[in-house]
């Protein structure tokens, strides 16, 4: 076997010279390809054979493998294939062009479907098999540089996904897992984020008076800052409720500190519902989808929000709607991913569509909920969710009324 020439010194200081490793079993050939190669810049070993090129091999790695396609016992395409199988990912992706003296397409064939990177017919031209190694050398340094840029990518997306499974079980945490015991009513919610954080949010607070105080709110966006929208969403309206038992007036709170946290940098939707043990509700709404209420005397009713957006401005002119229940009458707070669907005519389905469901007319809460779902479901064009999904039902059992107040 030939000894290993010393390394070359190259153009670039510094630079190491790309290794190839020539097998043929020509003695003739090996010498010509070994001094035009060394000509130009590379380190060359050769050997005369398949089996001592792979010895070589498995002993320590070359840049390039130049083969002869037809050598005895072991020809250049056996030697190929075994390259290609070798378990080893930096052995088996070797750039390999094989040496033919047979031009023509079924050669060319040949030669690709024996794994090789490229050919070059004999006579082999030195300008032609140069250019086909340092072609070889860049797509090899491409390859290595996507490698590389795949694993940053990997170890971002796990960073991500650590981030927002923090995120998740921040947000979980603060979601209520069961609703409060008000006599006279029965209470359903659904949360459903579109991946693992979503903009919506809600929560419960009990007020003076035998009241509780519901508030809905939605973000912009998902994933982790969303999350840090809805906990902040949170906190404000915890500290709001403390101060007020005023639908509107705790929206204004809440606005009045949101706005100076993000300085109009970020908006977001809201609702307020002051449940009564008598079944009297009172609503304000900010940006939000309307207020459902499903009458079981006189059929559906819709209350509008009258304020804008939360953290357009720090004031907030919002107004506040009263309304007395009847026994058997359900409402609905609820975010916009609950109508996220589209129609079967391809169009976006709207609160009316909500509005229009029958569900009212069921006997629970978690009934109404589930009845709602299935009707948008069959007027939809079978597509899932495209927001998150935040509702709450209530449905009122006992007491008298139904005049809006």
């Amino acid at each position: 076997m030939a000894s290993p020439t010393p390394e070359l010194e190259t153009d670039e200081p510094g630079k190491v010279a790309a290794r190839v490793l020539v097998v043929d079993d020509e003695p003739s050939s090996r010498r010509l390809l070994r001094h035009a190669l060394q000509h130009v810049g590379f380190e060359v070993e050769t050997c005369a054979s398949g089996a001592e090129a792979l010895a070589i091999l498995h002993r320590e790695l070359v840049d390039l493998l130049v083969l002869d396609f037809e050598m005895p016992q072991m020809d250049g395409a056996e030697l190929c294939a075994r390259v290609r199988a070798d378990s080893r990912p930096e052995l088996a992706d070797l750039p390999i062009i094989l040496l033919t003296g047979h031009a023509g397409e079924s050669e060319e064939v040949r030669c690709l479907q024996a794994g090789a990177n490229d050919f070059v017919t004999k006579p082999v031209s030195v300008a032609v098999l140069e250019a086909r190694l340092q072609t070889q050398l860049r797509l090899r340094s491409l390859r290595a540089e996507l490698q590389v840029r795949n694993e940053e990518l990997e170890r971002w997306q796990h960073e991500q996904e650590a981030d927002l499974e923090a995120a998740r079980v921040t947000q979980q945490a603060i979601v209520p897992t069961r609703p409060p015991v008000i006599a006279g009513w029965d209470i359903a919610s659904v949360f459903e984020p579109l991946i693992q954080v979503g903009g919506d949010m809600f929560g419960w607070r009990e007020l003076p008076g035998n009241r509780w105080l519901l508030w809905l709110a939605d973000a912009t966006g998902h994933g982790a800052s969303a999350a840090l929208y809805t906990t902040l969403a949170a906190l404000l309206f915890q500290h709001a409720a403390a101060r007020s038992s005023s639908a509107a007036e705790i929206l204004r709170l809440v606005n009045e500190e949101f706005s100076t946290v993000f300085r109009r940098g970020a908006f977001m939707s809201a609702c307020c519902l002051v449940v009564h043990e008598d079944g009297v509700v009172t609503y304000a709404g900010a940006g939000h989808p309307p207020l459902l209420i499903w009458h079981s005397a006189s059929g559906t009713e819709t209350i509008p929000s009258t304020g804008t957006l939360l953290g357009i401005g720090a004031s907030l002119t919002i107004t506040e709607t009263r309304c007395q229940l009847a026994p058997g009458d359900c409402v609905l707070v609820y975010s916009d991913g609950l109508y996220s669907l589209k129609l079967a005519d391809d169009a976006r389905f709207t609160p009316d569509d909500l509005a229009a469901s029958t569900a009212g007319a069921t006997q629970s809460a978690a009934a109404f909920l589930a009845e709602l779902r299935v009707q948008m479901a069959a007027k939809s064009d079978g597509g899932p969710f495209t927001d998150d999904v935040c509702a709450i039902a209530l449905c009122w059992s006992g007491g008298s009324g139904g005049v809006l107040l």
